[in-house]
């Protein structure tokens, strides 16, 4: 029944995309990233990790929980991240007007189809522009994943060792999401090539669940640290960026937040002496946008993250729940990019 309905909408859209004449375009690009490697923090206190791609290994020092696998911190390479998407975006006019702040009401109507060596990912989203300054949107997607035998997309992290299972479609990844941001461009007020100076602020609640996963068993997904729970999660993200008359035609800085909420905020937070369940990650990136031509770009992002640290005695324990929080830190976690082209 769920899906007879999800395929009704789909297709009233698409027609009303025809019947209204709305503008259609079509995109294809891949996004990628180099992680750069350290020791997690390990012998700093608080303040920035240092690159490293000598492993620190387990001292035997502090003996491990019972079933845990142990870690060494860092993996002596990084790690890499790749993905190519193709999306389709259906724009139609919404309650235009001829002023300044209502000439570009429209509503976008977004597919996205993603794929990974790892997972493979359909997203759809509606994004409402009822004002120039304002969007609000809504979104689902839907994904699953697998093992590659040299990294996992898909699998349960809850049997104590530390390490995923290395599963493959062993059920469905489903995200929603509904999303508010504020944007100024000072260009629209005082026009000219040299005043666009951007400001964006963007609040999401999210809601994620995995169908292989119990309500307190962790899951990983797409290859990252397994740390995922069935619920909400809550995103903020801030832009202040500058548009220029060139190829190299955005900078900007870009700061994104990321915390879960309400009973997943609790299971184990940093005042319990527990691994910080209540942490909340911020990531900091300097990016530029290239123009490459009329209709492809390219981002470049170095992204500095704040992460959890963890006491000396608890920080080689491989699964997190294991470990203990002691204070944060910053690292150079990545640097990404993102292609995108218009094919039609």
């Amino acid at each position: 029944m769920k899906k007879r309905i999800l395929s009704t909408i789909i297709i009233i859209i698409i027609i009303s995309g025809t019947v209204f004449a709305a503008e259609s375009s079509t995109f294809w690009g891949a996004e990628g990233a180099v992680y750069i490697d350290d020791n997690k923090g390990y012998g700093i206190d608080g303040g920035f990790a240092p690159i490293s791609y000598i492993p620190k290994s387990d001292p035997g020092t502090y003996p491990l929980v019972s079933g845990d696998d142990g870690r060494d911190l860092g993996s002596g390479w990084g790690a890499v991240k790749a993905l190519v998407y193709i999306s389709h975006e259906i724009k139609l006019p919404y309650l235009q007007g001829s002023g300044s702040l209502t000439s570009g009401n429209n509503i976008l109507y977004k597919f996205k189809g993603t794929f990974s060596p790892v997972s493979l990912n359909a997203i759809a989203s509606a994004t409402i522009t009822p004002l120039a300054f304002l969007k609000f949107q809504a979104g689902s997607s839907i994904g699953t994943g697998w093992y590659a035998g040299f990294t996992n997309g898909l699998g349960l992290n809850a049997d104590g060792t530390g390490t995923p299972a290395g599963d493959s479609f062993k059920g469905v990844v489903l995200e929603s999401w509904i999303s508010g941001t504020f944007q100024f461009d000072l260009g629209a007020v005082i026009p000219g090539d040299w005043t666009h100076v951007l400001l964006a602020a963007s609040s999401k609640l999210g809601y994620k669940r995995y169908t292989g996963a119990e309500k307190d068993q962790a899951w990983q997904w797409q290859a990252d640290a397994g740390e995922n729970f069935n619920g909400f999660s809550y995103f903020g993200t801030y832009v202040l960026g500058y548009k220029l008359p060139y190829k190299v035609d955005t900078i900007a800085i870009l700061v994104e937040t990321e915390q879960m909420l309400f009973e997943n905020k609790d299971r184990s937070t940093i005042t319990s002496g527990g691994w910080g369940s209540d942490f909340i990650k911020v990531t900091f990136s300097p990016l530029v946008n290239i123009k490459l031509s009329e209709d492809s770009s390219m981002k470049i992002l170095i992204q500095f993250t704040r992460e959890k640290n963890y006491t000396v005695g608890t920080i080689f324990n491989n699964y997190f729940i294991n470990r203990v929080y002691d204070g944060a830190y910053i690292d150079l976690q990545r640097i990404a990019f993102s292609y995108s082209m218009k094919i039609k």
